[in-house]
C-alpha cells in the first residue's frame, strides 16, 4: 500500500520532497570526482534552461557593472548556476565527513577575529551571505569545538523543513525556524556563548532595513545588528568560497572581517548604521567572486517593484 502523504501536502510538493532526497542519497554514492562532474553538468543545463537567467544576470550586471548582456555577465551566470549546483552536492555530502575532514579541507583567513570575540567571554554573531557554501562553513565551526547556531526558513513541505534540520545537526549545528521569538532565543544563545550564524543578504518579506548596495537601494535584514546590540557583542561578517586545493582535491576558503564594534551609545539610528556597515562588508565580499553569490531573486529594490508588476 502507498505511503500516504502527509496532511496538507499537495503532491507537487510531494515529488519535490523525494526529488531532495533521492539527489542527497546519490550525491553520496558516487565517488566525489563523480558527483563534482554531475554537478557542473546539471548546472549548466539549469542555466540553459532555468527561467530565471535574465535576473541572474540581472544581479550580476549590478555587481560587476557589465550589462547585463554581455558575454563576461552571461559566462559568469553559467558559473553561478555550476557554483549553485556544486553546494547541494557538497552540502548532501558532508554528513559523511569527520572533524579532521573540515580542518585539513576549510582555510579561514580571519580567524584570529572570531577568536578575539569569542575571548571576550560570550558568542559571536557572524553575519554571512548565500555566497560559497555556508553550510561547510557551520561544519568547520563545529570541527574547532564551538557550537555554531543558526535560523532556517520553514519550507514547505513541512518534512522538507525536517529534513534539513536533521542534515544540519548532523553536522554539529542546532538549528532554529524563522518563527516568532526567534531573536529572544538566539540572544539567549549568544550569551551562552555559541556562535550564531546569520544569513544576512536576503530580506525575505521586504521589510528590512534599507541599505546602499552597489550604488542602488536594497533591504537587508536588521536582525544581526539587533542581537548585537542587545548582548553587547560586535558583528563579524564572512565570506565563503569553494577552492580547489594545492593536492588537486575540493575545498573551501572563508574570509573572516574585523568586528563591527558597536556604538558607544546606541540610538535609535543605530541598527539601520550597522547594518549598512554589514552591506559593505557583504558588498566586498560578494565583489570578489560574484558567480559563487547564490541569491537568483530580485534583489534590489526597484527589481523587487518591478518583479510584483502584473
Amino acid at each position: 500500500m502507498p505511503a500516504k502523504r502527509p496532511e496538507g501536502e499537495g503532491r507537487l510538493l510531494q515529488l519535490v520532497y523525494y526529488a531532495y532526497v533521492a539527489f542527497s542519497r546519490l550525491a553520496l554514492a558516487i565517488p566525489e570526482s563523480w558527483a563534482y562532474g554531475l554537478a557542473g553538468g546539471l548546472g549548466s543545463l539549469a542555466a540553459r534552461r532555468s527561467k530565471r537567467r535574465d535576473q541572474v544576470a540581472r544581479n550580476l550586471a549590478r555587481i560587476t557593472g557589465r550589462p547585463a548582456d554581455s558575454p563576461e555577465t552571461q559566462a559568469l551566470v553559467v558559473e553561478a548556476y555550476r557554483s549553485y549546483a556544486r553546494y547541494w552536492l557538497e552540502t548532501f555530502r558532508l554528513v559523511r565527513e569527520g572533524r579532521e575532514f573540515f580542518l585539513e579541507r576549510f582555510q579561514a583567513t580571519g580567524q584570529e577575529n572570531l577568536d578575539g570575540v569569542l575571548a571576550r567571554g560570550k558568542g559571536a554573531v557572524v553575519v554571512v551571505g548565500h555566497l560559497g557554501n555556508w553550510d561547510a562553513a557551520g561544519a568547520w565551526v563545529g570541527a574547532r569545538g564551538n557550537l555554531l547556531v543558526t535560523v532556517a526558513e520553514v519550507l514547505r513541505p513541512r518534512r522538507m523543513f525536517e529534513f534539513f534540520v536533521e542534515h544540519r545537526s548532523r553536522l554539529g549545528m542546532r538549528i532554529h525556524p524563522a518563527q516568532v521569538g526567534v531573536t529572544r532565543t538566539l540572544i539567549k544563545e549568544v550569551n551562552d556563548g555559541a556562535v550564531v550564524a546569520i544569513m544576512g543578504d536576503r530580506d525575505l518579506k521586504g521589510t528590512g532595513v534599507e541599505v546602499d548596495f552597489f550604488g542602488a537601494p536594497a533591504t537587508l535584514p536588521g536582525g544581526a545588528a539587533s542581537i548585537a546590540l542587545k548582548t553587547g557583542v560586535p558583528i563579524l561578517v564572512a565570506g565563503v568560497y569553494g577552492e580547489i586545493l594545492s593536492d588537486g582535491r575540493r575545498g573551501w576558503s572563508a574570509d573572516i572581517s574585523a568586528p563591527i564594534e558597536l556604538p558607544a551609545n546606541a540610538g535609535p539610528s543605530s541598527i539601520a548604521e550597522l547594518t549598512q556597515r554589514v552591506g559593505s562588508q557583504l558588498e566586498e565580499l560578494i565583489a570578489r567572486r560574484p558567480e559563487e553569490w547564490h541569491v537568483f531573486q530580485p534583489f534590489w529594490v526597484e527589481d523587487r517593484r518591478r518583479a510584483k508588476k502584473p
